[in-house]
This record gives structure tokens, C-alpha cells and sequence, in this order.
């Protein structure tokens, strides 16, 4: 294979404790060293990234933004300032594995049409699947089995996710303050394994309420091979501390965080990886159902190729966006346009979920609402946007009255209701301000089009 001229650009603000781990991953890579560039674009980071960059790696390009421009602008004064065939986008909270760029290239070199490539994102961490075992109680007046409840679930892996996978009930306060869940007796926890250690901790924060001096016995295990026994009585959570061995490191399996994105008819998005059940979302086990290479929608920002000609006919990120959805609204524009997303299995990367940013967020919940609205307007069909942007002015009109009515029943979740109803009409304030712009880009993108908006129909699936 040819090796062209790739520029990698990292996006960050204040994430000096990411940097080292991505940067040194970069370095391990098997694409030849002066075939490719790594640029960082600075978002006014108050933090030491400044000084470490200087200090540790000097042969990475550092571009000082004066201000916080997001992900979106920060990449795109980054694209605009380099020249490789293609650009290949990377989170700072990241580790690529060593064939990682070398297989994006690969298959955007095989197929000239791939506009994007997105790469193989997995947890950063590996994931052990913990069984607890317990009796279960049926309380007067609670129609549930219930077994143990499970407060906190800690095995020392900084930023690592924690899968309640089966057995639970959903979370619940408790007078300490602190939430919980029951168990059913049976259930399975997927615990994030803290890289290059022998042994490693975990600490399972528990407690039951039964009778007063009634005990109970929790039996730990792995793959039903048996680990530990927890004796858990009274009503205040307590840790309980189990050491496990290296060995148990070969139980544990990757976990996909993104395969490529599926797009609903809506607008919203989902990680192919991912799945839901009972209004909660779960990271699938990694075993290999995602190794072909194949078209997607679209493809994460977290890791992308983006081919330079796509970029000089279709356009690099709306700038508006600042954050969330701006890879969609790119692969949508190029689609348009004629050119695909493929998936590349074999790049894989390794991803701290949410290293950057905090998930359900009052600010995380203004931006994806408004960048979504604002992506169906511009690039999907009339009785699409009908459809989404009615369903909206619909849901805000639901949260009105809801927010209203717990206001005077002075129920205690109305400042929650009453904060979501603030952030929807943020959104609808902004949209408004902004549809002149929109209906301009708008005209733009269908002018120059090469591929009806109805002939997407196909990709864009309903919810399940």
C-alpha cells in the first residue's frame, strides 16, 4: 500500500491527563513516522496542555485557538491549516491501537467514494461480567422479589463504565441520600478492569433491608466459577472489598462504544455497539460481530478519516454546531453529494465515554436538541422537517403543562420539569434567531446536490 501524507488532529481543551496515553499511542503506530502529521488544536485550555506539549512532545504542531471554538471549530481551523489527503480526526481521550491509522487509510485507498471513514471504537477498559447471588424477600405491600441492594460498584479504573447487564430494578433514593438498586437475586454486573495491574480491587457498596439482626449472604462469582462470599446485614450501605488476580483478566471481554452511527427518522442518532432496554442503554460485549468493512450513515468524530476532496466540494463542519451531531450533519451534506461512509473494524481505538464532556447535561441536552432540528432543516426532506420540527413544538407544549401542574402541586421533581422546559425554549429561541441562516444553507445544499433527499429514505430506520 501507498502511504499518503495523513494530518491527525486532536481537539483539546483542559485534557492534560488524557494527552500523554493518545499521544504515546501515536506514537506506537505501524504507518510510517514521516508519512503523517499530529496536530493539536488548543481550545484556550487553562490547564497544563499547553506546557506539557512543549515539554514532552515538541514534534506534535500546536495551534493556539484564543478562545473555546468546541469540537466543531476547533477542527476546522485545524483542517484549513494542514494538507494531507486526508485528515483523520481523533478525541484526546483516546488510545488507537497501532494499526489504527494504517487500516483507516487502508480503506478509504480501497474505496475512492468513502468520503468518511469511522473507525472501531471500543470502552477503554475491558469489562469482567460479576454475578451476585442472593435469597430475595417479597415486603408487604412490594409485589418484587428483591435480593440485595447494590449502591456502587468500584474496581479503581479511572472513568470506567459500569453495566448493571441483568438482574436489576431501576435506581432508587435512600435516606442517606444516596441512590441504589435492588437486585432480583440473580444478577450480572460488567465491571471495567483497570489496565496493567496483577491484582486489582473491587468494591461492591451494599446493604439489605430485612428484619433487624437477619443477615444475609451474597455468593460472588465469575463465569460460575465461584469468588467470594459477602455477609451483608442492616440498612446503611457498607463496602465490601474482594481482590482479584490477574488471572481473571483473561475472563474479560472489549466492549463496543461505536461501530458507525444509525440514524432514526427523527434526526437522533445511535452508536452501532450500543443497544436499549427498558429506557437504559447498554454497550454490547466485543465478539466480533462488527469485522467487515461495510457503508454506514455516518461515522463519530472520536475517529474519522475525512477525505480532502470531499472536504473542498462538500464543505468541512458547520460552525454552529460547536458540539454533537456535526459528524451526522457532514456525512448527511456529503451523501448528497454522492460520496459514502465505510467502516474500517480493524482501527481500533480505545475511548474514555465522556472524557470530555458530561452526558445529560443541561448543556448537553441544548446542543444535541438544537443541532439536531437544525440538521433535519437543512439537509432532510419538506415533510420530514414537518414531521420533526411539529413533533418538537409538540413536546415542548407536553413539558409546559407538566412543569405548570407539578409547579402547583408543588410535586418535588417541578424544578426538574420546570429546568428541561428552560432548555427546550432555549432551543426554540435559538432556532428561531437562526432560520434566515438556515433556510440560506439550506438552499445551498439542495442547489448543489447530486442525490435526492428521498433517496435516503432507506437509512433512516424507526425506533425500536
Amino acid at each position: 500500500m501507498d502511504y499518503p501524507f495523513v494530518s491527525v488532529i486532536i481537539v483539546n481543551y483542559n485534557g492534560a491527563h488524557f494527552l500523554p496515553v493518545c499521544l504515546e499511542a501515536l506514537q506506537a503506530q505501524t504507518y510510517p513516522q514521516e508519512q503523517f502529521e499530529v496536530v493539536v488544536s488548543d481550545n484556550a485550555s487553562d490547564d497544563e496542555s499547553l506546557t506539557l506539549l512543549k515539554r514532552e512532545y515538541p514534534w506534535v504542531r500546536v495551534l493556539e485557538n484564543g478562545e473555546n471554538l468546541g469540537f466543531t471549530s476547533g477542527n476546522n481551523v485545524a483542517i484549513e491549516a494542514t494538507n494531507g489527503k486526508y485528515v483523520v480526526l481523533l478525541n484526546n481521550d483516546t488510545a488507537p491501537k497501532p494499526g489504527w491509522l494504517e487500516n483507516m487509510v487502508k480503506v478509504a485507498e480501497d474505496h475512492p467514494k468513502a468520503g468518511m471513514v469511522t473507525g472501531h471504537l471500543q470502552l477503554f477498559y475491558d469489562q469482567l461480567d460479576i454475578q451476585l447471588h442472593s435469597d430475595t424477600v417479597m415486603p408487604p405491600g412490594d409485589s418484587r422479589e428483591l435480593g440485595i441492594q447494590v449502591f456502587d460498584v468500584n474496581s479503581g479504573a479511572p472513568r470506567g463504565v459500569v453495566q448493571y447487564l441483568d438482574g436489576f430494578y431501576g435506581w432508587e433514593p435512600h435516606p442517606s441520600g444516596k441512590q441504589f438498586r435492588w437486585t432480583k437475586g440473580h444478577a450480572k454486573v460488567g465491571v471495567p478492569i483497570p489496565c496493567d495491574t496483577d491484582e486489582w480491587t473491587l468494591t461492591l457498596t451494599l446493604a439489605t433491608s430485612r428484619h433487624v439482626g437477619e443477615g444475609i449472604l451474597c455468593k460472588v462469582s465469575v463465569d460460575d466459577q465461584h469468588i467470594a462470599n459477602i455477609e451483608i446485614s442492616g440498612s446503611d450501605p457498607s463496602d465490601h472489598c474482594i481482590t482479584l488476580p490477574l488471572a481473571f483478566h483473561g475472563n474479560a471481554k472489549p466492549v463496543v462504544q461505536n461501530t458507525g452511527s444509525i440514524v432514526f427518522k427523527d434526526g437522533s442518532s445511535r452508536d452501532r455497539g450500543t443497544y436499549i432496554r427498558n429506557f437504559e442503554a447498554f454497550f454490547e460485549t466485543d465478539n466480533g460481530q462488527y469485522d467487515e468493512v461495510e457503508e454506514v450513515f455516518s461515522g463519530c468524530g472520536a475517529s474519522l478519516l475525512i477525505r480532502r476532496e470531499m472536504v473542498e466540494e462538500v464543505g468541512a463542519f458547520d460552525d454552529d454546531f460547536f458540539m454533537y451531531y456535526e459528524d451526522t450533519d457532514l456525512a448527511w451534506r456529503a451523501r448528497l453529494r454522492d460520496w459514502k461512509t465505510l467502516y474500517a473494524p480493524a482501527a481500533i481505538v480505545r475511548h474514555i465515554h465522556c472524557g470530555t464532556t458530561e452526558e445529560w447535561s443541561p448543556f448537553f441536552f441544548f446542543q444535541v436538541d438544537r443541532n439536531r432540528l437544525t440538521m433535519v432543516f437543512k439537509n432532510g426532506e419538506s415533510r420530514q422537517i414537518l414531521c420533526v420540527w411539529g413533533r418538537y413544538l409538540g413536546r415542548v407544549a407536553l413539558d409546559a403543562w407538566v412543569a405548570i401542574r407539578a409547579l402547583i402541586r408543588r410535586a418535588p421533581n417541578w424544578r426538574a420539569h420546570a429546568s428541561m422546559l428552560r432548555v427546550r425554549a432555549r432551543v426554540l429561541k435559538s432556532l428561531i434567531g437562526w432560520l434566515p441562516a438556515l433556510w440560506r444553507k439550506r438552499r445551498h445544499i439542495q442547489t448543489h446536490r447530486k442525490v435526492s433527499p428521498g433517496d435516503l429514505r432507506d437509512w433512516f430506520v424507526e425506533r425500536s
